[in-house]
């Protein structure tokens, strides 16, 4: 082998170590900005879920005052239409009974008072729990359909994450790529 091509040759080989060394050092920076990227993406999955969880939270507080306030409503026209309901039939009670003696008549009207409330009492529950079975169901069908929502849009974040990581990876190949190219 002749001096000027053991010189090329040495040149050569500097250049091929030079080159390994760039490619290890690119190759480690790919890898830590890979993983700082894993990080930011899992850090911004974590943020949208939290932030789909408070939105919920939030949802449920605000549709809780209204089931409330919509109950205590009906409640509030049923215990009218009791009290009068009750009122009609004490009057009526007490027109039919008038004719007989003082003692006679207090005792059938505590006795149908007693009864009164009773069905009152029980309308009352019975219809309240139909209310309230009537607002759980619209409630969580309302929640079901906020639920829904959420997935979708936390799927798109996470499709936006992925093509971002894509992107990045992709660009970073294409650096390696005109990097040792060059």
């Amino acid at each position: 082998m002749s001096p000027e091509e053991e010189q090329k040759a040495r040149e050569n080989l500097r250049i091929l170590s030079e080159l390994r060394e760039k490619t290890e050092l690119l190759s480690e920076h790919v890898e830590n900005r890979k993983q700082a990227l894993e990080e930011e993406i899992e850090e911004s999955l974590h943020e949208a879920i939290s932030n789909a969880r408070d939105s919920l939270e939030k949802i449920s507080e605000n549709i809780e005052p209204k089931l409330q306030n919509t109950i205590q409503e009906r409640l509030d026209v049923l215990r009218q239409q009791m009290d009068e309901w009750k009122y009609d039939a004490r009057e009526m009670v007490k027109d039919e009974i008038g004719k007989r003696s003082d003692a006679l008549n207090q005792k059938l009207l505590d006795a149908q008072d007693a009864r009164i409330q009773e069905k009152v009492d029980a309308i009352r529950d019975d219809v309240q729990s139909k209310i309230e079975e009537g607002m759980k169901a619209e409630i969580a069908s309302q929640i079901e359909s906020v639920k829904k929502e959420t997935d979708a849009k936390l799927a798109g974040i996470k499709t936006l994450a992925m093509t971002g990581i894509g992107l990045g990876v992709a660009a970073l190949a294409a650096a390696v790529a005109a990097f040792v190219l060059r």
